[in-house]
């Protein structure tokens, strides 16, 4: 890279954009667009308002991509619902009547149903007394808060956003006057109970996090010392450490199989070699090859 040039900023809805003319030491320049930043060939897009125009356009796609893209949590916890919120998205993409955007309600509605089928029976859920109909999304969704939490305040705010929500709905699919902003409304608020309900779920199962039993900070992290002998066995001794106060736990000898220090002793002496591979060769997934590997640990071991 030898310049890069500031041409201009711009704002739209609210957003400001930054525009760059960069050179590279290629000769190449390239259009470089900030929020979402991205990068243009110059060779493809002469001017400058074609290649904001084109970003302003790109960055719509993406943020229309992004609403209905599911993260990790979402696509185990909800997916089947999340499914039909995408659709409801979709159908709101080709909405131009009134009654589009009706239809646009009873998607959301659906999408709700869809949540109350899917967890109605699982095994955290409490009912007190009778259990209520299957289409009581209502009665359904203030169990699952019950079930989810014991803390009066989330409790308090998933009820309550899932009773909003579920009139929010009806009320889109029966307003024969709705409009795009109102089918945005419904939209919106079930993509946020979707969201939270997740949120609540995952803070469920989870367990609780270890906390420092002198300053109740959260950053307790194990450590390891020298690879030592105890009794005719090869490990080490490992502890918790509060790194904002200093707290240590009393140490704990941890053994080492023969596997392990087999491995360790021919990385020492130099007949193996963690196998070298580029970023895209590696994959998370890979589990054959991740189980043959020693467990990581913090080790200082004298040569």
């Amino acid at each position: 890279m030898t310049l890069v040039q500031k041409v201009g900023r711009r704002r739209v809805a609210g957003r400001p954009h930054d525009l760059y003319d960069v050179w590279m030491s290629s000769g190449h320049r390239w259009w470089v667009i900030t929020d979402m930043t991205n990068l243009y060939s110059q060779e493809d897009f002469k001017d400058l308002d074609q290649v904001f125009t084109y970003h302003l356009g790109l960055n719509l796609v993406l943020q229309e991509q992004f609403n209905v893209q599911p993260d990790d949590d979402q696509t185990e916890y909800v997916s089947k619902p999340w499914r039909r919120y995408a659709g409801a998205v979709e159908a709101m993409v080709h909405a131009e009547e009134a009654e589009d955007f009706q239809a646009v309600g009873i998607r959301c509605r659906e999408v709700l149903l869809a949540l109350v089928r899917e967890y109605m029976n699982a095994g955290w859920v409490r009912v007190n007394g009778e259990r209520p109909q299957e289409a009581n999304a209502k009665a359904w969704l203030g169990a699952f808060a019950n079930s989810l939490t014991a803390n009066s305040k989330p409790r308090a705010y998933l009820k309550a956003i899932a009773e909003k929500t579920w009139d929010l709905a009806v009320w889109l699919q029966h307003y024969v006057d709705a409009s795009e902003l109102d089918a945005e409304i419904v939209l919106g608020a079930t993509q946020q109970l979707l969201r939270i309900f997740t949120l609540l779920l995952v803070r469920h199962n989870q367990p609780a996090m270890e906390r420092c039993p002198n300053c109740d900070s959260y950053q307790v992290v194990e450590e390891s010392g020298e690879l030592v002998e105890l009794d005719g066995r090869f490990g080490t001794y490992s502890h918790d450490e509060c790194v904002q106060c200093g707290w240590k736990s009393e140490p704990e000898f941890d053994p080492w199989s023969r596997e392990q220090l087999q491995r360790l002793i021919d990385y020492k002496t130099g007949a193996w070699s963690p196998p070298k591979k580029s970023m895209e060769d590696l994959e998370v997934g890979d589990e054959t090859e991740l189980r043959s590997l020693p467990p990581p640990r913090r080790l200082s071991i004298s040569r």
